[in-house]
């Protein structure tokens, strides 16, 4: 278990202050995602034990639950809303919001029940146990939104008093801030902990689909977006350039392997600089490198290739003299037949002398 001390914690803090607003959205989804099946068994959980309190009103009341039968039950209504809405909800502030209502509500019907009491007292223990409740949900959601969610309770606390008239405020003050405090100090580094995990497993994500020597993805990326659908949308047109080092095993056979290495890291980091953001490289394998370029026309992505070849045929930062080849498709929805189309333009490049790039309508996909 990790031994976290005063300054590795700052040292999280300092990186979640550093993160721009989409990241940190995209840890708070992350982390609703992972919390939320739990919170919402608590918060069910906690709706159906608040309807056993109806035995100590019972005792309460001098042998009777039918003052309180009404507010007891009143929690069903908002917990069955619950039920069909949370579902629904995809974003964690949508969740994050149905959740506090839900634990607000519940603590609603407490004190309403409360207000037809004989011996109010005891809402100071029911009113700290919900503690309990206010700490889960606090696991999926912002520390902000688990301070707002304690502002409404103890809102409904001051106002109620106004009508049930807490003979021991003080203690249900004196009990619960306290409570509050320490749940939302624990909420705090609960947070840095959740984010320092999300931030190991983006790292773990990252290192699967990624080759380390190229800092390019790999075949796992490009099968990732082909699960998911990510390659194409119905409004955007995409093309496709296979590309490969040209003597590549001449290469490594006078200079060795570690030559071959420095060429192929050197080509991996000129191609993410030269393609836009929205493109992806792939190596393909070998010393061939697809590159997925959206919003590219066949005659665009010709251009684009070309301007990649001169760029790596010239550069003076080049570990070695070397020149690529490449070929360029387009994509219409059928991923294979796409790479075959490209792969086919490529060895037309290869057929023509090397060191350029080859595109013909009849190759495309």
């Amino acid at each position: 278990m990790k031994d976290y001390t005063v300054m590795h914690i700052l040292e999280l803090y300092h990186i979640y202050k550093g993160m721009d607003q989409q990241e940190k959205c995209a840890f708070y989804q992350h982390k609703c995602e992972y919390y939320q099946f739990f919170i919402k068994l608590i918060l069910v959980m906690a709706s159906f034990a608040s309807l056993t309190y109806l035995v100590s009103d019972y005792q309460l009341n001098g042998n009777t639950i039918l003052p309180t039968l009404i507010p007891r039950t009143f929690v069903l209504v908002p917990l069955f809303l619950y039920i069909m809405l949370e579902p629904k909800a995809e974003s964690y502030k949508a969740k994050a919001f149905l959740n506090y209502l839900l634990l607000n509500l519940i603590v609603f019907a407490t004190i309403w029940s409360v207000y037809h009491l004989e011996i109010k007292t005891h809402f100071s223990e029911g009113a700290t146990i919900m503690n309990f409740i206010f700490l889960m949900c606090c696991l999926g959601a912002r520390p902000c939104y688990g301070l707002m969610g304690y502002g409404v309770f103890f809102a409904e606390i001051l106002i109620s008093h106004q009508f049930n008239h807490y003979e021991n405020l003080d203690v249900i003050l004196s009990l619960n801030v306290p409570c509050c405090v320490g749940i939302m100090f624990v909420h705090c580094i609960l947070n840095l902990g959740e984010f320092e995990r999300y931030l190991t497993s983006r790292k773990l994500e990252h290192a699967l689909i990624t080759d380390p020597l190229t800092t390019v993805y790999n075949r796992h990326r490009m099968n990732q977006l082909l699960e998911n659908n990510q390659i194409i949308s119905d409004q955007e047109q995409i093309s496709l350039i296979m590309l490969d080092v040209d003597y590549f095993k001449a290469i490594n056979d006078t200079h060795g392997h570690f030559a071959g290495d420095q060429v192929l890291h050197f080509l991996g980091t000129t191609l993410m600089q030269e393609i836009p953001e929205s493109g992806t490289v792939i190596r393909f394998g070998g010393e061939e490198f697809i590159i997925i370029l959206p919003g590219f026309l066949p005659e665009e992505a010709y251009e684009k290739a070309e301007e990649i070849r001169v760029k790596i045929a010239t550069s003076e930062e080049s570990p070695f003299n070397f020149h690529v080849s490449a070929g360029v498709a387009g994509y219409n929805g059928d991923f294979d037949k796409a790479v075959k189309a490209a792969d086919h333009a490529l060895y037309h490049a290869k057929e023509m002398g090397r060191n350029r790039v080859f595109w013909e309508r009849e190759f495309q996909a």
